[in-house]
């Protein structure tokens, strides 16, 4: 990338290796004034591009895509790619570079609210670092794997093997979020299906998940609602069998996840 279009504001070198994972560089980029566009360019190593802020369009291979917040690109090796910024708010991208036996294809994907709030709290613990510094601090080594899970699990590039060590119960409450509304009492009333004090279920879900109880709700309804609405049901049915009482209401709460509306989304989706 040319540097000169980008100004870094968290940017480091790294070589943390886990789990056949080789990560390499994270940088947190906001786009220059001068400059509205980034070249073609390509990179010999795997990358993910997650925008936080901004807009605009992100060439891949042949393929150009609206871009927004909460939109994640993963590159391949040698995948050529650029971007075109549009109007408004300064585009700030999270780059990470990584060495991985993954896909080949570039993959395209959007993050929920919560997963976005889960990457700017990990963010937010990198605040202190410096160019240049050769030591990664252990908190910084697990908000980086933080990140890494985040976008690895988004994007289906998480080895399936880490599906084993997801304890029963965390996996129980994912099905209940799925398959059973919950209204404002949710919390309580998962808690005691599972058989757990609610506070302590909350610190359970916490560590294992990084997620509050109603961030991984949102997560695991939106998983429902996409599924469906990637079938051949009506919005209107698909808000309903997500618990809705109003299509109208859920409609709002779809686009305050993702930044669209169901039938924006799905629209885009049959487009793939």
């Amino acid at each position: 990338m040319d540097i000169r279009n980008v100004r870094h504001v968290v940017s480091q070198e790294l070589d943390i290796r886990v789990d056949g994972l080789r990560i390499l560089r994270l940088s947190l980029n906001r786009h220059l004034p001068e400059r509205l566009w980034v070249e073609r360019h390509t990179h010999q190593h795997s990358q993910f591009l997650l925008y936080l802020s901004g807009n605009g369009r992100q060439l891949v291979g042949g393929e150009e895509h609206e871009t927004r917040a909460g939109m994640l690109f993963y590159l391949p090796p040698d995948c050529e790619h650029a971007f075109t910024e549009g109007t408004g708010r300064r585009p700030l991208c999270l780059a990470l570079d990584l060495e991985c036996a993954g896909a080949m294809q570039p993959i395209r994907a959007v993050l929920v609210q919560a997963e976005v709030q889960m990457i700017r709290q990990a963010l937010a613990r990198l605040h202190e670092w410096h160019p240049g510094r050769e030591t990664v601090r252990p908190g910084e080594a697990a908000a980086v794997l933080q990140i890494v899970e985040v976008l690895m699990r988004v994007t289906g590039l998480l080895p399936k093997t880490g599906a084993q060590n997801i304890l029963p119960v965390v996996r129980r409450v994912r099905e209940i979020f799925r398959d059973k509304f919950l209204g404002a009492g949710g919390v309580s009333e998962v808690a005691e299906l599972v058989g757990y004090h609610r506070d302590h279920l909350t610190r359970l879900l916490r560590r294992e998940t990084g997620m509050s109880t109603g961030q991984l709700r949102s997560v695991e309804l939106l998983k429902k609602a996409q599924n469906l609405l990637a079938g051949t049901d009506a919005v209107a049915e698909v808000s309903e069998k997500c618990g809705f009482a109003d299509p109208n209401y859920f409609s709002r709460w779809y686009r305050r996840q993702t930044g669209m509306s169901p039938g924006s989304w799905r629209a885009g989706k049959r487009g793939c």
